[in-house]
């Protein structure tokens, strides 16, 4: 063998075994777009705000204090009025507020304490009056508690005249499986709860109104891979009509003409028929959403919350979820069992809530 073929068989080996090049690192997520937040000073020394929502010329937001419930409402998210509560059971006098809904000067609010032999949750919900102050209405144990009780989440309201409110949360079917279940009321003060779908293998994570009447209830369904559930009712709750949706739901809210909706996967316009794959997050795996607010009919801005990792992040939409980025928090808000990240939008204006379990904060800026 020649030097020279000797050679270029060495240079061939060389270059078989050498390992090929690295392939380019992924461009860095842009920066969060920066908003000025201003901090706005607590309804009260002590209060603990769990959630907020705008109700068409005034802000509503709920909560505690070391005392019990409280709920205050403001025309400028600035200086905040406390509502004037009256409680009727022993734990409605103990409870933390924990979500409101309204419709206009309407509003309808559900809160909790811990009691009795086992520590569970009992629930009460109040009612807005006509003289502005709050009444408790309290169910029998077993309307929200009990043993075949698994969770209540989120209160909703219609988008408009008729007024009727929706309470979302989890239940035991008959076989004895958890499930979807909504508490209804043409009220707000008469609950009636619907098992949305026993046996499905599934669990509700939120509700919204339909446009035109009725209710979307969002969430997940477990089998071999966690997948998306929905379910619409046309009648005011009582019968229900599965809608398939590519990912599970963690959160929904009325956009526009339709229902927006978010989870790992990203997110889902819902149009009256079908849901609609939108855009995404990134890799939103493990996320656990926290809140998920848009501006009343006609706004185009909607935003997320959600806890990722060990921190809090923020993401807006201005198209219906098909794109979105990510802003600024007011804070830095570790990620606890305490978290809260609540938000109302009202045009451009987002007031959000926050809070980690010691220290709550109501802030407010233009997106």
């Amino acid at each position: 063998m020649r030097p020279g073929a000797l050679a270029l068989c060495v240079l061939a080996l060389a270059s078989c075994s050498a390992p090929p090049p690295a392939p380019p690192a992924p461009p860095a997520p842009p920066a969060p777009h920066a908003l000025t937040w201003r901090e706005v000073t607590l309804p009260a020394a002590g209060a603990a705000v769990q959630d907020v929502a705008f109700c068409g010329d005034h802000w509503l937001a709920v909560g505690g204090l070391p005392t019990g419930p409280a709920a205050w409402r403001s025309t400028d998210g600035t200086a905040w009025t406390a509502v004037r509560l009256a409680p009727v059971s022993f734990y409605g006098r103990q409870s933390t507020i924990s979500t409101v809904a309204c419709q206009g000067a309407d509003a309808v609010a559900v809160g909790a304490a811990s009691g009795g032999a086992h520590g569970n949750p009992r629930a009460s919900t109040w009612r807005s009056r006509p003289d502005g102050s709050w009444l408790e209405y309290e169910p029998a144990f077993t309307q929200f508690g009990g043993q075949d009780s698994v969770g209540v989440g989120a209160a909703a309201s219609t988008a408009g005249p008729p007024a009727a409110w929706a309470i979302v949360g989890n239940w035991l079917g008959p076989d004895g499986s958890p499930g979807p279940a909504l508490w209804h009321s043409a009220d707000g003060a008469a609950f009636t709860r619907t098992l949305v779908a026993p046996g499905s293998s599934a669990r509700a994570t939120d509700v919204a109104p339909l446009p035109g009447g009725g209710w979307l209830v969002a969430g997940e369904a477990y089998g071999a891979t966690l997948t998306g559930a929905s379910w619409t009712s046309r009648d005011g709750g009582t019968t229900w009509t599965p809608v398939p949706v590519g990912g599970p739901l963690a959160l929904v809210t009325p956009y526009g003409s339709g229902t927006l909706g978010v989870g790992p996967a990203g997110s889902w316009w819902y149009d009256g028929t079908a849901w609609q794959k939108r855009g995404g997050f990134g890799d939103a795996n493990g996320w656990r959403f926290l809140a998920i607010s848009a501006a009343p009919a006609g706004g185009a801005l909607s935003v997320v919350t959600a806890a990722a990792g060990t921190t809090c992040h923020l993401w807006t939409t201005r198209d219906g979820g098909a794109t979105w980025r990510e802003a600024t928090m007011p804070v830095s808000l570790p990620v606890t069992a305490q978290t809260v990240a609540a938000t109302a939008v009202s045009g451009d204006t987002v007031l959000m809530a926050t809070g980690d379990g010691t220290r709550a904060r109501l802030w407010l800026t233009t997106a």
